[in-house]
């Protein structure tokens, strides 16, 4: 029987060693050294007890869990279907409340809602059950949050054996060896394995990208660390030797983001927009926006709400870099429509609107609705799988009047529409549009090294490469109107300290 097991420090200088029958001996520098190994393979065969393996949290440990992980678990839990189904499977959640909660609640936010206030009622019972249905939906990072230890469990490695669960969201996933190992991945993770994200030898291939799998709700911006200045000096918004907009501000600047989903009056529900809008929020308050959201406004507050949101940035003009403008609606040739189903003229009285507004800074729309009806399509089939955010017939088309401006119309402009003119733009129902999903992704990944045009361009390829991957999808190809004098870059996590 081997008597070194296991070792304690008792003092500084001190050190004993307790073997299988309990006896305690002074260690010799050799059985120093075999301690230091076998507490390194100890570490390398995950031998790391699980709180499952112990003593089960009580009720009140639990609920204090979850009370103080609560805005993490409504606002980045993605995949709550995934999560209801294994609880559900696990007795901890009836049928009947699922399908509830799906059907009652279209917005991500409020079904994580729902199904949390219905597990405070089974803190206990519903705890462990949770942070497994968390792993296997791909929310790590909440299962870091409830058990620091359960990625290092072989409890976590029974439910992969028993589930067949190699990946957490289709990647390789090595075992990790330690905390700290396991907080470095999931580091290395959110900025993506470098073969499938980006070159970090050469910032400037934009082929080699690839954006094929899109980031689930919870997702991080990668930002702009210090480490990667340190290893890449030419990112630095300081030293960059090409003339660039000034983008370091604290906040960032303003980005006023409307959702017109389901109050329309014979227009169809835009199902997924929400999905849109929480990821889009989520994107630019990482990004370092303050995001303003207005949800299924008429005509006259879509005017009011815009025009004051440009007075808001005029009078911010000295403290902020930037402002985004972001519309997702039903749309039709050179409009925008309200829920009340009024159109706003795009160029005159959405973007006209901040021709003297926040001047010599950079001002960004993203308009996602149809600019038309026409289609491309390449099979009958695929009219059964999308929805369109268009409308047939052009109604009560209201147009502003003629302005005199101090600069040039459009100055420091980038107007990026989901479609090209006369055209539809799709929508898929559980998932969102392909434009937004799209933009959202590579934003996330690649803002930290991109300015906006690469970024641009990383979009059109990737919906390209979505579109053409199956046949029974529509084509859709989105349209970029660039006024900008200098590159844009956002640089994600830098902000000037004066």
């Amino acid at each position: 029987m081997s008597k070194v097991a296991y070792g304690i420090t008792v003092a500084p200088a001190t050190y004993f060693c307790i073997d299988a029958l309990g006896n305690c001996t002074n260690m010799s520098e050799q059985d120093k050294l075999i301690l230091a190994l076998i507490e390194h393979l100890r570490k390398k065969l995950l031998l790391i007890p699980h709180s499952n393996d112990m003593d089960t949290p009580n009720d009140d440990e639990c609920t204090k869990k979850l009370i103080e992980n609560r805005y993490k678990l409504i606002h980045t839990m993605c995949q709550t279907a995934k999560v209801m189904d294994y609880l559900e499977s696990n007795g901890v959640v009836p049928r009947s409340i699922c399908s509830r909660i799906l059907h009652e609640y279209r917005v991500p936010e409020d079904r994580n809602r729902a199904l949390l206030d219905f597990l405070f009622s089974r803190a206990k019972n519903a705890f462990r059950p949770l942070i497994e249905a968390l792993y296997l939906s791909g929310n790590e990072h909440l299962v870091q949050l409830l058990d620091e230890n359960f990625l290092l469990s072989n409890v976590r490695q029974q439910i992969d054996a028993e589930y067949r669960f190699p990946t957490a969201v289709g990647r390789h996933v090595s075992l990790p060896t330690s905390v700290e190992d396991e907080k470095l991945r999931n580091f290395n993770n959110n900025i993506e394995s470098l073969e499938n994200q980006i070159s970090l030898f050469n910032l400037n291939d934009v082929e080699i990208t690839k954006f094929d799998d899109e980031v689930q709700m919870g997702f991080e911006v990668q930002l702009l660390t210090s480490d990667l200045l340190e290893q890449y000096p030419q990112l630095d918004p300081m030293q960059r030797s090409n003339k660039c907009y000034r983008m370091l501000s604290r906040p960032r600047g303003q980005c006023l983001l409307i959702n017109n989903v389901d109050a329309f009056k014979t227009m169809e529900i835009r199902q997924g927009s929400d999905i849109d809008a929480s990821k889009l929020k989520s994107l630019y308050e990482q990004l370092g926006f303050v995001v303003v959201v207005r949800r299924n406004l008429i005509h006259k507050e879509m005017v009011n709400v815009i025009k004051n949101f440009a007075d808001l940035i005029e009078e911010q003009k000295e403290t902020c870099d930037c402002a985004v403008i972001i519309i997702l609606s039903h749309g039709g040739n050179g409009t925008i429509y309200a829920v009340d189903e009024l159109a706003l003229d795009v160029d005159e009285q959405i973007i006209s609107v901040f021709d003297d507004h926040l001047i010599g800074k950079p001002k960004l729309f993203i308009l996602q609705a149809c600019r038309g009806s026409q289609c491309n399509y390449r099979s009958e089939s695929a009219t059964r799988l999308w929805s369109t955010d268009s409308i047939i017939n052009e109604t009560n088309i209201d147009s502003g009047s003629h302005v005199i401006t101090k600069v040039p119309k459009r100055s420091d402009m980038a107007i990026w529409y989901s479609t090209l003119k006369d055209y539809v733009s799709w929508r898929l129902p559980d998932e969102g549009s392909v434009f937004i999903q799209s933009l959202i992704t590579v934003f996330a990944r690649t803002a930290w090294h991109y300015d906006l045009v690469t970024m641009v361009q990383c979009v059109n390829r990737t919906m390209k490469e979505k579109f053409a991957a199956h046949e029974s999808t529509p084509f859709q190809t989105p349209c970029f109107e660039y006024h900008l004098d200098y590159p844009l870059y956002f640089n994600p996590g830098c902000f000037d300290q004066n």
